[in-house]
């Protein structure tokens, strides 16, 4: 029998997993023999990317990859089901289905479980070559048609800093995208309360760079500085991290929504192995998101040749054939700094209906 208490567990392993600005899209529903995971269109619509974001599939594929992990963990048989056909642009959800063969011993120590271990570390990374081993068993992972390419020599690393400045130029020349950002960046104590968005304390700022940042998330003021190319000068910081990382991943699949839900649940994959190695994991969509802006037609029209051109350069780059798109690059390496600051996750009260006593 599959006990609430277990699945109070496997809600903590979903809210666990990665989302955009950490904007934590979901609501979690259990009838007492099934669990929904549904984009909560009430809480988060227009403060973040649409049920039907490539972004947002690829954070739901990240959920699924939480909850069989810690499924498998528990001697669960886990199955899930979507249908795609139902994805709109406030709707999109998958249920899981679960068998359980022996009464899970709930005291198990599940919080070591790589899944909760796993975090963002946007500060410096040292230099230092990754092993060999670490390299290969990344680059072999798979799921689905999803795949991994990862680079550690300097020339493409390079030239994927360039792809993020330009991709991070017009990010900051986007209205719609500049102001997503300024709403999920979190400044004060009571701001991180809320439990989503960013704590700014999890960016690496330089001094006076939390009272820049708040100063710029008004989209008035950064049309006005942009006249004198403050994009340019905030993209050359963006790209400045990944120029100097030891290592990048990239992430390839098909550019459907099975392709970034498989994508999503590499991601979450690579990334708790990844820092399980002691290895720092820093991800980036801002490449990826570009080219499924382009993809649906919504870049501003004097933008759309330079995104055109990052396409045909990321496709020669990422081996990218046919039918396949970038969902997401990360920055991995050695951290300097073991321990930073982790953005919090929302209580279980907000994102959890439990209807199986109704």
């Amino acid at each position: 029998m599959v006990t609430i208490d277990l699945i109070n567990i496997l809600i903590q392993c979903g809210l666990k997993a990665p989302s955009a600005d950490n904007s934590q899209p979901w609501h979690f529903e259990w009838n007492g023999t099934a669990l929904s995971v549904q984009y909560d269109t009430a809480r988060v619509a227009g403060r973040t990317f649409p049920a039907n974001s490539p972004a947002t599939l690829l954070s739901l594929g990240t959920v699924i990859e939480n909850i069989i992990e810690i499924s498998t963990y528990y001697n669960l048989s886990t199955e899930v089901s979507w249908n795609p056909e139902t994805l709109s642009t406030t709707s999109c959800n998958v249920k899981f289905s679960f068998q359980c063969p022996n009464t899970p011993d709930l005291i198990s120590p599940y919080v070591n479980h790589p899944v909760f271990k796993r975090h963002t570390n946007r500060f410096p990374y040292h230099k230092t070559t990754l092993p060999k081993p670490v390299i290969d068993s990344v680059s072999h992972l798979k799921e689905g048609c999803a795949r991994i390419h990862l680079f550690d020599s300097q020339k493409p690393i390079r030239e994927i800093a360039r792809f993020i400045k330009i991709a991070s130029e017009i990010r900051f020349q986007t209205k719609e995208v500049h102001e997503w950002l300024g709403e999920c960046l979190r400044f004060t104590k009571e701001d991180v309360k809320k439990a989503d968005g960013l704590d700014i304390r999890t960016l690496d700022l330089p001094p006076g760079g939390s009272m820049f940042l708040k100063l710029i998330s008004s989209w008035n003021r950064m049309k006005v500085l942009n006249r004198v190319g403050m994009y340019r000068f905030l993209a050359q910081i963006d790209a400045a991290p990944i120029k100097a990382a030891p290592a990048i991943v990239a992430l390839i699949a098909p550019a459907t929504p099975q392709g970034a839900l498989d994508a999503g649940r590499l991601l979450c994959r690579s990334w708790a192995y990844l820092n399980e190695q002691g290895i720092a994991v820093h991800p980036y969509y801002v490449v990826a998101d570009q080219l499924a802006r382009l993809e649906a037609g919504v870049i501003p029209e004097k933008l759309t040749p330079r995104v055109t051109s990052l396409k045909r350069d990321c496709t020669k780059t990422f081996s990218i054939t046919e039918g396949e798109t970038l969902h997401m690059l990360m920055r991995i390496g050695y951290p300097k700094r073991n321990n930073p600051p982790k953005s919090l996750r929302l209580p279980e009260h907000v994102v959890f209906s439990d209807h199986s006593k109704q």
